[in-house]
This record gives C-alpha cells, sequence and structure tokens, in this order.
C-alpha cells in the first residue's frame, strides 16, 4: 500500500513537471470531444482560408516526433516532421495529426469549417414525438476518429419550446439553445434537435466564427415554421394528509399514495397546446397489462377524489394527439379497515394524559357514537373517528363511574361495524 501511494504521488508530480497542450493558431477548439469513444485529445475548427499552425506546448526536453493521418485512421500515418520543434506550420486540414514525446501521444484532428447555407425540418421522420431532424447543406463539420470512423462537431440550435418551471409551479413557453447532434448516414447528414413544443424556426448558431475570424457570429434558419407534434406533460399530484392521533394512517412504503380511507387526492395537470388529455382509472397497473380496462374518465386540469374503497387504484394521466402520447400513473392504494375502542380513561385527572376517550380507526369512511349514563340518558354524541369525548355533560365533567357507547361505523372494505361496550371514568377521590 505504501510502495501504491508513493508510485501515485510520483505519477502525479511527474505529470505536472511534463505538462502538454496543443493550440492551433485562428482555430476553434471543440470541447464535445469524447477521447475515450474517439481516441482524440483534440478537435479543432479552422476557417478555409486560414493556415494552420499547430504549436505543441511541453515543459519536457525529450525530442518531439509528428505524424498525419487520413480519415481511414492512424494504422495509416505518415511522418511529418521529427527532432526538437514544437511548432508544425504547414498543417492540412481535414486531416489528424499524432504529436509522440518520450511515452507520451496526443491525437487531433483539424475540421475545416463550414456555414449553413439551407435548414430544413425533415416532416418524414418518423420520430417527432422525441426529436426533429433538421436536413440542409453545410451541416457537416467532419472529423475522424483515430479508428477512421465519421463524426460531427454538434451545432448550435435555437427554438421555442416550453419548459416546466419549478419556481412558478407551471409550463413556461421559452426560447431554448442546444447542442444538436450532427450524425451521418450514407452521404446524408443531418441535425438532431429536441422535439419542440410549440410553433417555431430552428436557427443554427455558429459560436464558432469568433475573435480572429473577422465577423460576427453567424446564424440561419429555418424558412418554414414548424408545427410540433411532441407533448409536453407535467402531472402534479398531492395528498390531503390527516394528524389524528387515534388514526393508524400509515402510507405505503413503496412512495406510492393511499393509507386509511378516505384518501382524499388533488390531481393537476399541465399539457401544452391544443393536446387532448384525461385521468384514466383503473383497476389494472398500466405497467404491466398493455391495454388496461379504464374504469372512469376525467378530462379536467385539476381534479379533486376521494377514495373510498379498500383496494388499489391506477390513476393515469394521458395526453394525445394525432401522432403522438405521453402518459404517467400513479398508485393510491387503501388499506382494509379497523376499529377498536378503549374502556377506560380519566378526564380532569392529568391534563393532557388519557383524558379524552377516542376509538383506534382505519379506513372507516361512515361512523356514529352515541355515550350514554347509567341510567340510559344520552350525554354525547359525534359522527367523526377522529373525535372523543371530553368526559363532559352540558360543560361539565362527569362523575367517574360507569357509562356506555354503541357505535355504527363502515369500513373501506364494506365491514360493518356495530360496537357496545362500557366506559370506565377514573378519578382519584378528593
Amino acid at each position: 500500500m505504501k510502495r501504491f501511494c508513493i508510485l501515485s504521488l510520483y505519477i502525479f508530480f511527474v505529470s505536472l513537471l511534463y505538462a502538454q497542450t496543443v493550440e492551433v493558431d485562428g482555430a476553434y477548439r471543440w470541447t464535445g470531444v469524447n477521447k475515450s469513444e474517439t481516441g482524440l485529445d483534440y478537435v479543432f475548427v479552422i476557417p478555409s482560408s486560414s493556415q494552420a499552425t499547430i504549436r505543441f506546448n511541453s515543459t519536457s526536453g525529450s525530442p518531439v516526433n509528428w505524424y498525419r493521418f487520413d480519415r481511414t485512421g492512424i494504422n495509416n500515418k505518415t511522418p511529418i516532421s521529427n527532432g526538437n520543434s514544437l511548432t508544425y506550420s504547414s498543417a492540412e486540414k481535414d486531416y489528424g495529426y499524432v504529436i509522440e514525446q518520450g511515452d507520451a501521444s496526443i491525437y487531433l484532428w483539424l475540421s475545416t469549417y463550414k456555414e449553413v447555407s439551407s435548414l430544413y425540418a425533415d416532416e418524414e421522420y418518423a420520430n417527432q414525438c422525441e426529436d426533429v431532424r433538421l436536413a440542409g447543406t453545410g451541416l457537416d463539420i467532419a472529423y475522424y476518429t483515430v479508428n477512421g470512423k465519421w463524426k460531427g462537431v454538434n451545432r448550435a440550435v435555437a427554438y421555442k419550446t416550453w419548459k416546466w418551471d419549478d419556481t412558478l409551479k407551471d409550463l413556461k413557453m421559452v426560447e431554448d439553445t442546444v447542442q444538436g447532434l450532427v450524425s451521418k448516414s450514407g452521404e446524408t447528414v443531418s441535425l438532431y434537435a429536441p422535439a419542440p413544443y410549440e410553433k417555431t424556426l430552428f436557427t443554427v448558431i455558429d459560436s464558432i466564427p469568433y475573435k480572429g475570424w473577422n465577423g460576427a457570429i453567424k446564424t440561419f434558419s429555418t424558412s418554414d415554421e414548424y408545427e410540433p407534434r411532441a407533448i409536453l406533460m407535467k402531472a402534479v399530484v398531492s395528498q390531503q394528509l390527516r394528524d389524528a392521533k387515534n388514526e393508524w394512517n400509515t402510507a405505503p412504503e413503496d412512495g406510492s399514495f393511499g393509507g386509511s380511507a378516505p384518501v382524499e387526492m388533488e390531481f393537476k395537470a399541465y399539457v401544452s397546446g391544443d393536446n387532448y388529455y384525461a385521468w384514466e382509472f383503473m383497476q389494472e397497473n398500466p405497467s404491466e397489462v398493455d391495454d388496461p380496462i379504464v374504469d372512469a374518465i376525467y378530462p379536467d386540469k385539476i381534479l379533486r377524489y376521494t377514495f373510498k374503497d379498500e383496494g388499489t387504484t391506477y390513476v393515469r394521466l394521458k395526453a394525445t394527439n394525432s401522432y403522438c402520447s405521453r402518459d404517467t400513473s400513479f398508485t393510491i392504494t387503501v388499506g382494509e379497515s379497523r376499529l377498536e375502542a378503549p374502556n377506560i380513561f380519566s378526564p380532569g385527572t392529568s391534563p393532557g394524559v388519557n383524558d379524552e376517550w377516542k376509538v383506534a380507526y382505519k379506513s372507516i369512511v361512515q361512523f356514529k357514537c352515541w355515550i350514554f349514563n347509567r341510567w340510559g340518558v344520552e350525554i354525547f354524541r359525534f359522527s367523526d373517528p377522529a373525535q372523543g369525548w371530553d368526559g363532559k355533560y352540558k360543560g361539565k365533567l362527569v362523575p367517574p363511574g360507569v357509562y356506555y357507547y354503541i357505535i355504527e361505523a363502515k369500513g373501506a372494505d364494506n365491514q360493518n361495524y356495530k360496537l357496545k361496550g362500557n366506559i370506565n371514568i377514573l378519578r382519584p377521590r378528593n
């Protein structure tokens, strides 16, 4: 372990001592290159009219060897210079270069900049629910990997769309800019951008022409606005929670909704454009059943619903148009009922401790309770199981002794309860 630490420190300090970087005069360094995928350390983009001069910066005095390779990869690399020169001033564009010094090698590619001269959205593209394929000329600023695979420099694309705003808690129209993915199929080069949710023009923005390129940032837009197919949908679902200490109301452990009935829910739908949407209620899990039976449909933006029946209900928000559909589902589980009544309490003895008679319950959707004294006189009644009796009659504490209750209730699982029993009020003699 000690040797490993010493070796790691040695490698770290040696890498600092012999730092190596590359610059190309007048070129733009594209930072999107993935070395693990391409084998390249650098990709530079340079105007067609500029002379390419590569400058190798190294703090080591070891000899430097230069090689050039074409689009077939480094298997056909050709030596172009050797010795101690750290500058190569005759670099050709659209070639790759290898700089070797000692045991280290740096791989780079020089690409010729192209200006977009035509741009349009491909209406025949089949995946318009997810992204848009842009076609035109001048899209392909190409480079090749060390293994000879074609790659394209991604280009910035601007357009209007909708996004979810966490601050506003609503959808918000924005003008977004993303790095569009340039790809090639056969001889066709395409630019892929995320599908917009608003009617918009697509604009390629060249951030490549910058200082030293003698010109402002260049843009090129589609001539026709794109009609969106994709659907942006956001569902906000919440459950009204109760804090009655005498209710067994344990929420499901899997992050779904539910617990003790009645379960009061609020469903809010946010959907872009004029797309149709509705809340669908079903007993089958839509993630497990391809075409579940829908029991009820509610085409409401805000839906408030109370679940009173024991069991699991799946609620799906589904949005559709002529091209695309989106959906998301939520699980609401109502537990079976339970009802128990105590037979002893001590009101007026220790405030806050056992000074109220309450039932313990779960998933009780109908409830009535009557309390009587030993002579059959009704002294209290209530219809909310979360409430209780404070041991008073006409505002005064009743004497200690035996009292009686009758309860009629119904559970979310349709179980009927008819309970009766005695209540013993204990209070020490003064």
